[in-house]
């Protein structure tokens, strides 16, 4: 199969002309899956489309061509890429948010990356894994970060550190480092999300001027350099990273399971009994579990819209988002992931072993999700009692609360 035919424009296009985009790729990112897992990486083919419909434009600013797309809007997108193909959707959202990041920096800084050319892209490890050492002018970055996703695609890397202080929480800050600073480390092999090529990445003694530095202190109280300079205008860039962050992580989830879904119904209407010869369709049970997966699939759907569509006009009215609000918005995110979950887990069992062959795509969807699931982002026990900290007035005193 081809490439989808989509035309660029200069005009922003709108979030019905992205979804049908997202729609139109979806034939393609089926037939390419197979392949993604094997390279162990998005097929370039792939990314190439990604930047050709406009995708990581969704998240960047309008000073570098951007679309500041609604946030309701980018994940819609990201979850009907994820039906395909969760590894592809993973990065479209989890590489393309890094554009929306890189609006908090300098405008030095994002002139390092985007002067020549806009469309350059940023992958990143935030666990402050690898040590940083303070010198005149800026940092030095050595060792190793884990779990990159994307890098393969990317000439630049947002890299996560501590300073050592003698205050209660650690100096952290997310340092920009060029692709000349650091080695791709071939570590990847993982049963689902294969695709998405998280591997480590290795630096040897990096310098990083202040310039290309950002103290988490300054996104989490929105005074960071570019919201200062102008790169960052639209109420977008207000929302909380940690909020448009753990979205992209948890969306392709539900993608996955929508896409089971899909796969599932087509199939029953075909299928038959091995033992009786009795239709798929006709049976009660089939029809009931077709029921409980699509309602909770809409339900997670329905939250998610919803809370981004308050987030937005919260932002517009000039109303700031509350520790409160910050959590449940924390844990209704990673929540969903536990309704994908609970809807693949009735179509994958309701298939029967057919759904075991490694060449059916319901399996590799299935195994995507439970790689999913074990992301820090999407752990529900951590950010459920978070969120019933908050909401029992107990803030939390730790590092943990800078993170919601």
């Amino acid at each position: 199969m081809n490439a989808p035919t989509i035309i660029p424009t200069t005009e922003i296009p709108t979030s019905g002309e992205l979804i049908a985009r997202a729609k139109t790729m979806q034939p393609i990112l089926r037939e390419r899956a197979r392949e993604t897992e094997r390279l162990g990486r998005v097929h370039p083919d792939t990314v190439a489309d990604f930047q050709k419909a406009g995708f990581f434009k969704m998240f960047q600013s309008s000073y570098w061509g951007g679309y500041e797309s609604h946030p309701a809007d980018i994940f819609r997108v990201q979850e009907i890429l994820a039906q395909a193909c969760p590894s592809s959707a993973w990065i479209m959202g989890v590489v393309g948010v890094h554009n929306w990041q890189l609006a908090h920096f300098t405008k030095k800084a994002q002139e390092d990356v985007w002067a020549n050319n806009p469309t350059v892209l940023l992958s990143s490890s935030y666990a402050p894994t690898g040590s940083v050492k303070e010198v005149d002018g800026g940092c030095v970055l050595s060792g190793r970060w884990f779990f990159s996703s994307g890098v393969d695609h990317v000439d630049w890397v947002l890299l996560g550190g501590n300073i050592p202080t003698d205050a209660p929480f650690p100096d952290y800050r997310t340092y920009l480092v060029p692709k000349s600073d650091f080695e791709i480390i071939e570590d990847w092999d993982v049963m689902g999300l294969r695709g998405t090529g998280s591997k480590s990445v290795h630096v040897k003694e990096a310098f990083v001027p202040l310039h290309r530095q950002l103290p988490i202190i300054a996104s989490q109280t929105f005074s960071t350099p570019g919201l200062a300079e102008g790169t960052a205008n639209n109420p977008l860039f207000l929302v909380p990273f940690p909020t448009i962050f753990g979205a992209c992580i948890t969306t392709p989830a539900l993608g996955a399971a929508q896409g089971m879904l899909d796969i599932f119904v087509e199939n029953t209407t075909k299928a038959t009994s091995l033992y009786s010869g009795a239709r798929w369709a006709e049976e009660q049970s089939t029809q009931l579990r077709i029921a409980e997966a699509d309602a909770l699939l809409r339900a997670a759907r329905l939250q998610m819209a919803a809370n981004y569509d308050e987030i937005i006009e919260d932002l517009k009215e000039h109303e700031a988002l509350d520790l409160y609000k910050r959590a449940r918005y924390r844990f209704d995110h990673c929540n969903l992931v536990e309704l994908a979950h609970q809807a693949a887990d009735k179509i994958f069992v309701a298939a029967g072993a057919r759904s075991l062959v490694t060449s059916q795509p319901l399996q590799a969807l299935y195994r995507d999700i439970q790689a999913a699931r074990t992301h820090a982002i999407n752990n529900r026990v951590k950010w459920g009692s978070v969120f019933g900290r908050v909401a029992l007035g107990d803030i939390p005193g730790d590092l943990l609360g800078l993170f919601i």
